[in-house]
């Protein structure tokens, strides 16, 4: 009898072990499977809806839409939001004066939201301009760009630039004039391109008229394109695949080439109508075009080359900025 109880506790202690190991071991599973997916929750985007430009944040876990700003007098045009300190920028103003020789954007404001406490602060306030734009230059800078007339010289226009932290907190700001008549508009500023992979197993080189990829460790090259003016390069987070968003200098179409690094080949291009902005986040490829008149936003998975979610909200749904007429 003694025998037998003694076998029964060791069965249980066994038994209790193997299930809290693999307790540990199913937990383990599902931290590690959310943790994948939580690297990409959602994102900000301009809902267009009679006359109305609201800023508007897409849970993709929840399959639903939140809206964040929205102000009849108000019209966001313009939103950029860093996946590494979770910090959205955005800028809105009154309206497009087109009364004056060339239209001008009055009433602008920058705004700064935070969503751990769901509190948008006010950061700065600009005279009209006749061109604002902003960018992240990396994790830690965003830049403000505004193209204003001179009030003294009719010939000049001013480039204010203006750069702040995560926080908001204004790290920068300069002005710079331009002669129109002798040095001419100043150029749209870009993110630089990154022509080297992460791994710096891969590399774009532009030749001439053509652009090509070359695998370093192999020694070996592909054409890409021929003819493009390339927009951005994005090297994936799985470090398998380069985005390539580009512009036929003909139409001034973009459109979007997806290049899988391991087997080195193209393995999708999108050239919807009407594609004005991309984002990747983790395995997803996200951009805006143009549907049934409406301009829409599709989700896409990287990996499984298959669209997942399409959204459209109100008018049409811009996924960084506006351009108003």
């Amino acid at each position: 009898m003694k025998i037998f109880l003694k076998y029964i506790l060791i069965s249980f202690f066994f038994s209790f072990a193997y299930c809290d190991k693999q307790n540990e071991e199913d937990s383990s599973l599902k931290e590690n499977y959310y943790s994948k997916i939580q690297n990409f929750k959602g994102f900000y985007f301009i809902s267009e809806n009679q006359g109305r430009f609201d800023l508007m944040y897409y849970d993709f876990l929840e399959d639903s839409v939140l809206k964040i700003f929205s102000d009849n007098s108000r019209k966001v045009i313009e939103v950029e939001h860093n996946f590494y300190s979770f910090t959205t920028f955005f800028v809105t103003v009154n309206r497009l004066n087109k009364k004056t020789a060339i239209p001008e954007y009055e009433g602008i404001k920058l705004y700064r939201y935070d969503p751990d406490h769901k509190k948008i602060d006010l950061l700065n306030r600009f005279s009209p301009s006749i061109q604002i734009y902003s960018f992240w230059i990396d994790i830690n800078r965003y830049k403000v760009i505004r193209i204003y007339f001179d009030e003294i010289v009719a010939s000049y226009v001013n480039k204010h630039t203006l750069i702040y932290n995560p926080f908001g907190k204004l790290l920068s700001e300069e002005n710079e004039v331009f002669d129109l008549v002798k040095s001419g508009y100043p150029v749209k500023e870009t993110i630089p391109l990154k022509p080297l992979s992460l791994d710096k197993n891969h590399l774009i080189k532009f030749d001439a008229d053509s652009v090509f990829i070359i695998n370093k460790e192999l020694n070996r090259s592909k054409k890409l394109l021929v003819n493009k003016k390339i927009l951005d390069l994005i090297w994936t987070d799985n470090e398998k695949h380069l985005i390539v968003f580009y512009e036929n200098p003909e139409n001034k179409l973009r459109n979007i080439l997806l290049f899988d690094l391991i087997n080195n080949k193209i393995v999708r291009t999108f050239d919807e109508k009407g594609i004005k902005n991309f984002l990747s986040i983790g395995n997803y490829l996200i951009f805006d075009y143009r549907e049934n008149n409406s301009q829409t936003i599709e989700v896409f998975n990287i990996e499984r080359l298959l669209s997942v979610r399409k959204i459209s909200f109100g008018k049409n749904s811009y996924l960084k900025n506006v351009t108003l007429h």
